[in-house]
């Protein structure tokens, strides 16, 4: 009995731990800055702290004396089959849509289910719009700009939880020069990542793999079923 509590401490410990989310910060200003934090844990991800080392000429080695290449023999010559083009001759066209239409459907169904934990807390942009030294190229830049921008955003709010937004769009009619900046902050629940993950694997293995498999060997059952009938 000690031994099954121990065991549920365990999964409670790490079902506790993966429900703390993981946050993901970037911004860019000069330079684009990406950061995950976790816990007590912040690690920078970009940019990198290592600094780009100088490559060191590296001297010419000695050229070595290439021995005489074995002819390979017909048996190791010989190419293996494509296991790919043997499903496509056996299942055809749209055996091989099929699979494809499952493959998504899989995929489709992992990020429904995964979406809905992703959550943007913060999504800031700021913009200056220029058309040059021409003030109606500039208005007219600005107003195609606002037409790409606000639509892009109203789609990522109905796709996705965002808790705060804001983008400013400006016209600058002093100068020939666009400039963009934004930060954001995007958060998950490892948990629910990995419990989506898991789905997926599973879904895929029985509607893709199985399916993928079977459609290989179905062909060649049907060809030994009928050289055993013409044999008889």
């Amino acid at each position: 009995m000690t031994a099954l509590y121990i065991f549920l401490g365990i999964i409670a410990f790490f079902v506790l731990i993966l429900s703390i989310r993981i946050t993901i910060n970037g911004e860019f200003f000069d330079e684009f800055k990406l950061t995950l934090s976790w816990l007590f844990i912040k690690i920078k991800l970009l940019p990198s702290e290592k600094k780009d080392k100088a490559k060191k000429e590296k001297t010419p080695k000695e050229k070595k004396v290439q021995e005489p290449e074995e002819q390979p023999t017909p048996v190791e010559s010989e190419k293996k089959e494509n296991i790919f083009k043997k499903f496509y001759d056996n299942q055809g066209f749209d055996g091989v849509i099929q699979l494809v239409n499952n493959a998504a459907t899989s995929l489709g169904k992992m990020f429904n289910s995964f979406r809905k934990h992703i959550v943007i807390r913060e999504l800031y942009l700021w913009m200056t719009v220029t058309g040059g030294f021409d003030a109606a190229e500039t208005a007219l830049e600005y107003g195609r700009t606002c037409q790409k921008v606000f639509p892009a955003l109203s789609f990522i709010c109905n796709v996705l939880p965002v808790k705060k937004y804001d983008v400013e769009i400006n016209p600058d009619f002093l100068s020939n020069k666009n400039k963009a900046e934004f930060a954001f902050s995007v958060s998950v629940r490892p948990i629910f990542f990995i419990n989506a993950i898991f789905v997926l694997v599973f879904r895929l293995i029985f509607k893709v793999v199985v399916k993928f498999l079977l459609g290989i060997k179905n062909k060649s059952k049907n060809n030994e079923n009928k050289n055993e009938g013409g044999a008889l």
